[in-house]
């Protein structure tokens, strides 16, 4: 069960620094759009990691 709890707590990770980056991209834009169209798809593909790790590990764990 330890790789488990290291989903979850890689999971949780890739959602607080995906938040964080996208607060700062919202925050302060940047004034290029192709620099802060990347760093809206970088934050948005962490939170996408994080939410979706845990329900991949739970649909492909499955005992029985």
């Amino acid at each position: 069960m330890s790789r488990g709890v290291l989903i979850y707590v890689l999971s949780a990770v890739a959602l607080a620094l995906g938040a964080l980056s996208l607060i700062s991209a919202v925050s302060a834009p940047s004034t290029d759009p192709l620099i802060f169209a990347r760093d809206l798809s970088i934050s948005l593909v962490a939170l996408a990691v994080g939410a979706a790790a845990p329900l991949l590990l739970r649909k492909f764990n499955k005992e029985g």
